[in-house]
């Protein structure tokens, strides 16, 4: 049977890989759609969708779940919001790479937030996938000077990583259907609030559009968020962190096939090195699972008549 952590690095990984492709699509659909209009709408399908989810679950209707989720909500937000508006003023590419920073604020957010120390294995993983993030930017960063967009995408990621923080230390004690829940109705809330302080009103339905609404919402939105705030029970945040470095993977990826952005041999490096530092965390789940079957096996025996 598969290690349980080991289960769940690899459903983040499949995360990893639907938030990636979002970043050429929600590119695409910004040229016809507004930002805050288009995460509106997208939380609230999401939201919607949900609803039948929720059915008999008692726990949905606790203060303390709505005020925990809508906490976590309102970080998502942040990170949703300025990674959006963000796009507009940089590449899909650049702002999947610079989204990848909460990789490494992961870890720092978890000791001051948390008093929790990552493992070695965990702190090793996340410096060789800043380095792999560091090449990656060689790349795509290098050709030209700080955008206003880069910059957005920053905060971008410290929200990330703080939301993620959040989330592992409610997870545990919180129904994880309600709490999915009220983390995307809240990132729905707080951008209908925000609308009328955002710039041009735009909102126009091509297929991209439509397309891009449904899939954000399914797969990068209520599958996504439901399987981390499940995954963060059982997985450290500093190592689910080192996981998520597929996102800026799968996002360059993505931009090479939907927009046609250049691949160079800095993103091919450093992707690489990004691939084996999630390497080394999977590798390190297996190492434990081996020695707790090992360490059951030897204490069995030693009852043995």
């Amino acid at each position: 049977m598969m290690n349980r952590k080991l289960f769940y690095l690899f459903l983040l990984l499949l995360v990893t890989f639907f938030w990636g492709v979002t970043f050429p699509l929600i590119k695409e659909s910004l040229a016809y759609i507004s930002p805050l209009n288009f995460l509106f709408l997208r939380f609230l399908l999401s939201s919607v969708i949900m609803i039948p989810f929720l059915a008999g679950k008692r726990e949905f209707l606790k203060r303390r779940t709505f005020t925990h989720g809508m906490i976590a909500g309102f970080l998502l937000f942040l990170g949703y919001y300025f990674q959006t508006v963000g796009l507009e003023y940089t590449t899909s590419s650049r702002s999947g790479i610079i989204t990848g920073l909460y990789v490494v604020l992961i870890p720092l957010f978890s000791m001051l937030l948390l008093k929790k120390k990552p493992r070695p294995a965990d702190s090793g993983a996340s410096v060789i996938s800043f380095l792999g993030l560091v090449m990656m930017s060689l790349g795509s960063l290098g050709n030209s000077s700080i955008q206003l967009g880069d910059m957005l995408t920053i905060v971008c990621a410290a929200a990330y990583a703080i939301q993620i923080v959040y989330v592992s230390r409610f997870s545990k004690e919180i129904e994880t259907w309600s709490f999915t829940f009220y983390q995307l109705f809240a990132v729905s809330i707080f951008s209908a609030v925000m609308i009328p302080f955002s710039g041009p009103y735009i909102m126009q339905f091509p297929p991209i559009v439509i397309f891009t609404l449904v899939f954000t919402a399914v797969f990068a939105g209520i599958l996504a968020i439901y399987v981390s705030n499940r995954a963060l029970i059982h997985v450290e945040p500093s190592a689910a962190g080192v996981i998520f470095v597929g996102e800026p993977v799968f996002a360059v990826l993505a931009s090479v096939m939907i927009l046609n952005e250049g691949l160079s041999v800095y993103t091919i490096a450093g992707g690489s090195i990004m691939v084996v530092s999630m390497l080394i965390t999977a590798y390190d789940r297996i190492r434990e699972e081996r020695s707790l079957k090992s360490g059951d096996s030897s204490g069995r025996k030693q009852i043995s008549p």
